[in-house]
């Protein structure tokens, strides 16, 4: 039975909507438990729009949503409507993971309208990560005078490109950046970007106090690498953190502060293994690299994250919430009970309903997720 056939759609909906440095090689963390119940007996979905293949969702002030189309673009959803396309954006290449991806909002959105998109750009032989910025139009149907403020080192695959945008508190741009897959070994090696995650400011220049600034022991733009492909960032301004979750290859799912200049292991350490069963490396834990603050054995492939910080779900505020794709646990979306800034538990919701690329608090207060395949975007109802 299709998603579609079991979900009500929604009706009017008011959508008003990972200082230079080593880290340790601390004990491994615990495959952490039940997370502590809150008042939520659990959740349903409720169809928002039909969307197909959407990967980053980012909902405006005014309670519109913006959402990418792995293959289609750019989009604007209204409460009463129906998506329609944003011109402006360049044609991305489109080929196995590769397409238009995450996005963000400017911090300073509600003066400068400005919107940040990462896409794949280039060829079969040498493509990448890109991430341009224009200004939305006033009318929500064109991306005005976009132009490129980043591009990552090209690679000839079409796979692992990370491409998860999220603000500091300070409105520098983070960006999430795979490996391409068959570049693991890169991501030991700050001076390159595979398997990093960049900072940058809002027009692409580097910021002076990035930990690799100088260009002696790292890219400049280069934030921290050790990583494999980190589909899930969240920037927590309450307490500065910086949340990224990571696909691991087969088992071995992460989720880390990131910290700047920390190497994050990949893949050196690992708690899982090739896709075929073969060892990558007998080693979880390494001097200088860091430890996750949960993993995921066996896989969710997570892709997307964020925080609730409303007060839609009673006793689940300050939680993180990442979708799950694929893997032998996969098909979820996974509740993070946060305490005292550490992984206290962890909470399978939705079991089996659909593959869920993305996940975000709208602006209304409630989550969104993104299905990963065609059956579109979705509000996450409690059930008190």
């Amino acid at each position: 039975m299709s998603v579609f056939s079991r979900l009500a759609v929604l009706g009017p909906l008011a959508i008003m909507l990972s200082a230079c440095g080593e880290a340790s090689a601390p004990a491994a963390p615990a495959n952490t438990g039940p997370a502590q119940p809150g008042a939520v007996a659990g959740v349903s979905l409720e169809l928002v729009t039909p969307a197909e293949q959407p990967w980053g969702m980012a909902f405006l002030p005014d309670g519109g949503l913006l959402f990418t189309e792995k293959e289609g673009g750019l989009k604007f959803f209204a409460a009463g409507g129906s998506a329609a396309p944003v011109s402006g954006l360049p044609a991305a290449y489109v080929a196995g993971q590769a397409g238009y991806l995450g996005l963000a909002l400017d911090p300073e959105f509600e003066s400068n309208r400005l919107v940040y998109v990462a896409l794949s750009i280039g060829t079969d032989a040498a493509n990448s990560t890109a991430v341009f910025r224009g200004r939305l139009s006033e009318d929500h149907t064109a991306l005005e005078n976009p132009e490129q403020i980043f591009k990552a080192d090209a690679r000839d695959t079409a796979y692992h490109y990370g491409a998860r945008l999220a603000f500091g508190g300070d409105g520098k741009l983070f960006v999430s950046l795979g490996e391409g897959f068959k570049y693991m070994a890169d991501s030991q090696n700050p001076k390159n970007t595979h398997g990093t995650i960049v900072r940058i400011n809002s027009d692409g220049t580097v910021p002076a106090d990035n930990p690799f600034a100088d260009g002696v022991n790292g890219k400049p733009e280069v934030w921290s690498y050790g990583h494999r492909n980190v589909q899930g960032l969240y920037f927590d301004a309450a307490t500065d953190t910086l949340w990224a979750t990571e696909h691991g290859p087969r088992g071995g799912d992460e989720l880390n502060i990131v910290k700047p200049g920390v190497n994050y292991g990949w893949p050196k350490i690992t708690y899982g293994v090739n896709y075929d069963g073969t060892v990558i490396t007998k080693e979880t834990a390494a001097e200088g690299m860091a430890q996750p603050e949960t993993y995921w054995v066996p896989s969710i492939a997570p892709s997307g994250l964020t925080m609730v910080t409303s007060d839609k779900y009673p006793g689940w505020e300050g939680d993180l919430f990442a979708g799950g794709m694929n893997g032998p646990d996969g098909l979820v979306l996974v509740r993070i009970d946060i305490q005292d800034g550490k992984v206290a538990g962890k909470e399978n919701l939705l079991k089996g309903e659909m593959a869920f690329r993305d996940v975000v608090q709208g602006t209304d207060g409630y989550l969104y997720v993104a299905n990963k395949d065609f059956d579109g975007i979705f509000r996450v109802v409690p059930q008190l």
